[in-house]
């Protein structure tokens, strides 16, 4: 086991004028990066428009990426970096790869090479943002889960799992179940561990893992119960997010399964002084 694991988190652009931005900037919000350092792990951004000599390097020397959350277009780093993973876990190389809400979307649309077309296509929205709801679990694909099968998860978890609103979704796209089984480039290589209804009752994967090879894809927000706290001006909170001990539990669970997953890849850098300066240390927050 590698004790000293660090996660590639994926930065994407924005049209902020905080800081130094003036418009035009990456980000990588903190509550991603909290959430992996809470589980023991450090972290490196990748540059959304990275090539493929700068991803080669990074892939070489992280040991895991994750994909967050956001409103951005599938970039080519991403891509890269989904098959960098299939082909390094091919060849017995264990490089593990997590994506959460967009980047369970960029996971689905790198499984197909960007040939699949995002639900609903018909130019209306899914009805699934601000939205803190229980999993409903593919019951015949739990017990021989990576991520939720038996003698892996406490089963505590999975009761609070499917039995409270501990899940946060927050978007307006997706993959329909019946969209997603007629897809042979994930029906093939993923199994569906959970689904959810958005409000209008329109049934979407919320939760997937791969057959063979350690990636994962969350539809939902494990980061936000545990990091994300903005309220309105009147007191009320900005987003349904639940922050109760419970909450907190499903966080942390997801961040040490993944953290975990990383300290079983061995990959490093080659000099101390490039991991130091490529580390998230070095970048301003505000």
């Amino acid at each position: 086991m590698n004790n000293y694991p660090i996660i590639g988190v994926m930065t994407q652009p924005t049209t902020s004028t905080q800081g130094d931005c003036k418009g035009d900037c990456l980000y990588l919000a903190a509550s991603y990066v909290k959430y992996i350092e809470a589980a023991g792990a450090r972290v490196v951004p990748i540059n959304y428009y990275a090539k493929q000599d700068e991803l080669d390097n990074l892939f070489n020397s992280l040991n895991g990426f994750l994909f967050v959350g956001g409103g951005s277009s599938f970039p080519s780093s991403a891509q890269y970096i989904y098959d960098k993973t299939i082909a390094a876990n091919e060849a017995g190389d264990f490089s593990p790869l997590w994506g959460t809400c967009m980047g369970f979307q960029w996971v689905c649309l790198a499984a197909t090479n960007n040939q699949l077309k995002l639900d609903p296509s018909d130019g209306t929205q899914m009805d699934a943002e601000n939205y803190s709801i229980p999993l409903d679990f593919r019951t015949s694909n739990i017990p021989s889960s990576k991520l939720f099968g038996d003698n892996i998860v406490p089963q505590n978890i999975l009761n609070i799992l499917s039995t409270q609103n501990v899940t946060m979704n927050n978007h307006h796209y997706g993959i329909w179940t019946d969209h997603f089984e007629q897809t042979s480039d994930l029906n093939n290589n993923y199994n569906i561990l959970s689904t959810n209804k958005d409000r209008s009752g329109k049934e979407f994967v919320s939760t997937i893992e791969h057959n063979k090879y350690p990636i994962f894809g969350s539809q939902w927000h494990p980061e936000k119960n545990t990091f994300e706290w903005q309220m309105n001006q009147d007191g009320r909170p900005y987003e349904a997010i639940d922050h109760t001990y419970d909450a907190m539990q499903i966080s942390q669970y997801t961040a040490n399964f993944f953290v975990q997953q990383s300290r079983k890849s061995s990959h490093k850098f080659s000099k101390q002084e490039i991991e130091t300066a490529s580390l998230i240390y070095n970048y301003r927050s505000f």
